[in-house]
């Protein structure tokens, strides 16, 4: 069974570069700067193909005006674009203070990222820097003549879409705080995630596949900083194993959090391990101060659960958002009960097994998914109920005994919480008569 192309290949770190890139709010308006100065160039050298003229000279949509004239004009619009793009601005950071509050700090990255902020903020950087640069551009001219800008006529066209974005994006931000669309959105980056794994089939385990001495013979090595495991080049490691003949135990998978010097990785066995050796499988683990979606499966699962837990908190207490964020969460499991976990065994092309890493299990990414939400939301029939329906509905997805185990756990954990919590007895009933649905499907198949 072989792996996702990217999960071995040794381009994750830069996926992991591009991921952080793109959910940032320069990245497009960078380039879209940048395109002014070519957009300024172009409308620059138009007009002096267009030359003087009268008015009937040239169409009516082509601005026609002494240059003093069409500098005023340049400044007005400029002066306007700076003022509706510190608008635009104020009204972002506002936002992101407020979804920052209500949904957690975490989940900033998807505003962010989200292409219809970033466009609009291009649009306003471009058509600011673009006026800027053609006010210092155009001369005085001759006294009393009048020139064709269509330079200009481009700026007022800018200024005219600017204007028309500015209503569309405060729509589109209004939108884009709801909870039901926030939730969608990090659930669409999760059904991603979940696309990238392997069909389900035979699955590896690292346990069985370390040697019994892996413990005594093995040199144990750490990275050289702290930090979140955003990638790891398993492509490379399995290169550098397969040159000095070793097998290479990692102790991290990504997401995790590596201390600088602390145990990461072994080298069986330790007599063939070098210096260079151990740079290399080093370099091989991307570190960074956040985790990423670059294979971390549990990367959107945590962000929906987070939106779940602080929904439920005394402060915010918005039940029907956590319950939301459950319907999504359940939503992507027949997908993922289809798939196998990402893989933990990585041997070279000759078959003989090179890299071991540890990985998620059904129970753990269930846990992931679920536990806090159950642990937040205990007392409140609301949740336990709902969270039951979704262990029933998941129930016909299940295709292995340890997906059934691993359900059937979620739902003891509930019930057991319910009749410690839960005081009402008609409340309590209702709850377990939900849990013994999930039950009885689960125990059918």
């Amino acid at each position: 069974m072989t792996q996702p192309r990217h999960y071995l290949s040794n381009g994750n770190a830069s996926r992991a570069l591009w991921d952080s890139v793109r959910t940032s709010l320069w990245f497009l308006p960078a380039i879209m700067g940048v395109l002014a100065l070519g957009l300024t160039a172009g409308a620059l050298a138009l007009d002096e193909g267009l030359g003087q003229g009268s008015d009937k000279s040239f169409p009516r949509i082509i601005y026609v005006s002494a240059p003093d004239q069409a500098r005023e004009l340049l400044a007005t619009v400029l002066t306007s674009m700076i003022t509706m793009a510190s608008l635009v601005f104020s009204i972002t950071m506002v936002v992101l203070t407020l979804a920052a509050g209500q949904f957690g700090p975490r989940l900033i990255r998807n505003f962010m990222g989200r292409l219809q902020t970033q466009f609009v903020l291009g649009t306003f950087v471009l058509t600011i820097i673009y006026c800027l640069l053609l006010l210092a551009s155009i001369g005085p001219g001759d006294a009393g003549g009048s020139n064709a800008y269509l330079s200009v006529t481009v700026a007022i066209g800018l200024a005219l879409f600017s204007v028309a974005l500015l209503v569309l994006y405060i729509h589109d931000l209004a939108t884009s705080i709801m909870s039901e669309t926030l939730i969608e959105t990090v659930g669409r980056e999760l059904d991603q995630g979940v696309r990238d794994l392997r069909p389900l089939g035979q699955t590896d385990d690292p346990e069985q596949a370390l040697p019994e001495d892996f413990a005594e013979r093995a040199a144990l090595a750490g990275v050289q900083a702290s930090g979140y495991v955003q990638a790891i080049e398993f492509g490379r490691i399995v290169e550098a194993a397969r040159s000095a003949d070793v097998l290479v135990g990692l102790y991290l998978r990504a997401g995790d959090f590596a201390i600088r010097n602390g145990r990461a990785f072994g080298i069986y066995p330790a007599e063939r391990v070098t210096p260079q050796l151990t740079k290399i499988i080093g370099d091989a683990i991307t570190l960074g101060v956040h985790r990423t979606p670059v294979q971390d499966i549990e990367f959107s699962i945590r962000h929906l659960v987070e939106v779940a837990v602080r929904a439920l908190s005394p402060g915010i207490n918005d039940p029907y958002t956590a319950v939301s964020a459950i319907h999504r969460l359940s939503a992507v499991w027949p997908d993922l009960m289809g798939r196998a976990v990402p893989q933990g065994v990585f041997p070279d092309d000759q078959g003989q097994v090179r890299v071991i890493c540890p990985v998620p299990t059904y129970a753990t990414l269930l846990n992931a998914s679920f536990s806090q939400i159950r642990q937040s939301g205990t007392g409140k029939p609301l949740i336990l109920i709902h969270l039951l329906k979704a262990f029933a509905a998941m129930a016909p997805c299940a295709r292995t005994e340890e997906q059934r185990s691993a359900l059937r756990d979620q739902v003891h954990a509930v019930l057991e919480d319910a009749r410690r919590a839960i005081p009402n007895r008609a409340d309590l009933e209702d709850v377990e008569q939900h849990g013994l649905l999930a039950l009885h499907d689960l125990k059918a198949r």
